[in-house]
């Protein structure tokens, strides 16, 4: 009986964190989604204000031209992650703000990083 009680003490707090909250994942892809819609819908101030302070670097944030689509894969990396929409490649970072793009309208090259219009990996 008390090795029952104790593995209840141990398992069933790690069982209810786990369960809590979204995981990264579900988070990226959000703030993905986001910026995507706000590029779909033209709002380049509201797409710029989800880029990370880096990417904006060197951007004109009232005519953001980039190509939107739909979320089709997301792959997390600790603070980063990479998300393909059925138009473009994004990278985000978690800050402490949450999830920001740091690269938008990326495209892979053949033997070196991708090159992004906004931002980078």
């Amino acid at each position: 009986m008390i090795r029952f009680r104790w593995l209840l003490a141990v398992a069933l707090p790690a069982v209810l964190v786990s369960g809590c909250g979204s995981g990264s994942g579900d988070l990226v892809r959000r703030a993905a989604d986001d910026f995507t819609a706000a590029i779909t819908a033209g709002d380049s101030e509201r797409a710029c204000g989800m880029l990370t302070e880096r990417a904006r670097e060197g951007v004109e944030c009232s005519s953001l031209d980039l190509p939107g689509g739909s979320v089709e894969a997301v792959e997390v990396w600790g603070d980063a992650a990479q998300v393909r929409t059925s138009e473009d490649v994004l990278f985000l970072r978690e800050l402490s703000s949450g999830w920001r793009v740091s690269g938008a309208g990326c495209e892979a090259q053949s033997d070196r990083p991708y090159t992004c219009e906004v931002g980078g990996p």
